[in-house]
């Protein structure tokens, strides 16, 4: 059976893997020059490395890993001490380090012990977040109604907590605040993170996303015999009397005829391509449900090393929520005659929230992120700032806002040979990349036990 895949990012690829390993004829269509979706990677001019967002590998992350490993690319990554590293004024860092025991227990020790809570802090957490770390699915379904600080104050936890710890957490998973998020994710996080150990460590792609992931999968995808496609934008599908796509119709013209069809195209993006008879099913007008969250990234080269911290990092306070030093973090790119790099930092930021930032001026931006670097790396005053990019992405992954949970699509649509794959569909993680992997395998498995091979 031919396939078309529209959309070549995490959910596009591990779709395409999925099928081709079924023996399906697989067509990946990517409206960029480049693969990868929100975690693409381009050169520019300079042979720099500009990256669309700081992307890490969670222990948790358990189909995305799957996927690596299969595609030959399992040494691509390395993980980081198992810890939470805030950046405080000069130069300070706290920690939330897990102990060496079993889940919960590691979690709730490494609580007690961490410096930047009070006492009552941690009391209030532990008593607050109970039944996170006790709850199932059901639960965090049912608190989707309410946003996370309503349901953090609601159990008793403390107001210093949540801006000091929960606040990072918020705005590095779904690039809103708390008072914004709805309490479903953020709670099913706590599950996950606070009752497996190795769920919360930290890796780190050796080089980038881009050639340490998606080329691995774009290799493996053609060498099953996929063929895929760039500067191939879908405009439009033509329908047949049932409603089913006859066929598809790309920006050029170029009409692309298969058995199946899957979109694993953002949700804003899905939007805009549904065919008007569509709408009169419930499953098409609940995508207008979602709207996607603002994000940008900012990189930064200096020339010295501001910081020694190879990991992930998290600051309280300031305009980039979460960060590394990725010619640390990351040992095969950024490094000294690499691009602009010669042997200082490079530091990639994820500035959240972001919604004032998207018609701010480049060099306003940089300026604002460099008073935040000086004011948590005293190196960095005396380092010279050798080149800054700004990555704007209007519409990121979907808002987790409350009472939009429950708007999520199955993979399978009312249209017999239409399916769609993205991290917003209805699979058990959140909007990232192991939710975009888990989509990809769901779509394939779906797509192939109702149409057959």
């Amino acid at each position: 059976m031919k396939t078309a895949i529209f959309g070549a990012g995490v959910a596009g690829l591990s779709a395409a893997i999925e099928l081709v390993e079924r023996g399906h004829t697989v067509e990946l269509y990517e409206k960029r020059k480049i693969l990868g979706g929100k975690v693409s990677v381009w050169k520019d001019n300079d042979g720099d490395s500009i990256e669309s967002g700081l992307h890490i590998v969670f222990g948790g992350y358990t189909q995305l890993q799957n996927y690596l490993k299969r595609v030959g690319a399992a040494d691509n990554y390395s993980w980081k001490a198992h810890s939470l590293i805030y950046a405080e004024p000069d130069g300070k860092q706290s920690y939330f380090k897990k102990a060496n025991l079993p889940s919960p227990w590691a979690e709730v020790i490494g609580g007690l012990q961490t410096d930047f809570l009070t006492m009552w802090d941690k009391i209030s957490l532990i008593k607050g977040l109970y039944p996170a770390l006790t709850g199932n699915e059901e639960y965090f379904c049912s608190q989707d109604h309410m946003t996370y600080s309503e349901w953090h104050r609601k159990q008793g936890a403390s107001e210093h907590s949540l801006q000091k710890l929960w606040r990072a957490i918020a705005l590095a998973m779904n690039f809103i605040e708390p008072n914004v998020i709805s309490a479903r994710p953020m709670i099913t996080i706590f599950k996950y993170f606070g009752t497996d150990y190795e769920a919360t460590k930290f890796a780190f792609f050796k080089k980038n996303p881009g050639e340490s992931m998606i080329e691995p999968m774009r290799q493996y995808i053609q060498s099953k015999g996929g063929r895929i496609f760039v500067d191939a934008k879908l405009n439009r599908f033509e329908l047949n009397s049932d409603e089913t796509i006859k066929h598809a119709v790309l920006q050029d013209g170029q009409i692309i005829e298969a058995d199946a069809f899957i979109s694993a195209i953002p949700v804003h993006t899905v939007k805009k391509i549904i065919p008007k008879p569509w709408l009169a099913h419930k499953y098409f007008r609940n995508l207008h449900e979602f709207q996607g969250s603002p994000v940008a990234n900012c990189q930064l080269w200096f020339d010295r090393k501001i910081t020694d911290t190879d990991n992930l990092m998290f600051s309280q306070g300031t305009i980039f929520a979460t960060f590394a030093d990725v010619s640390l973090t990351c040992p095969d790119d950024f490094q000294q005659g690499t691009g602009t790099a010669n042997g200082g930092s490079v530091m990639s930021l994820v500035l959240a929230p972001a919604h004032q930032l998207m018609d701010m001026p480049n060099e306003v931006i940089t300026e604002l992120v460099m008073k935040d670097i000086h004011n948590r790396f005293p190196a960095s005053r005396q380092a010279k700032l050798l080149k800054s990019t700004i990555v704007k992405i209007p519409q990121s992954v979907y808002k987790a806002v409350p009472d939009v949970d429950k708007f999520r699509p199955d993979q399978i649509s009312p249209v017999k040979n239409f399916f769609l794959a993205g991290d917003y569909t209805n699979q058990h993680y959140l909007a990232s990349m192991e939710g975009a992997a888990l989509s990809g395998k769901l779509v394939a498995e779906k797509l192939h036990a109702k149409l057959g091979s």
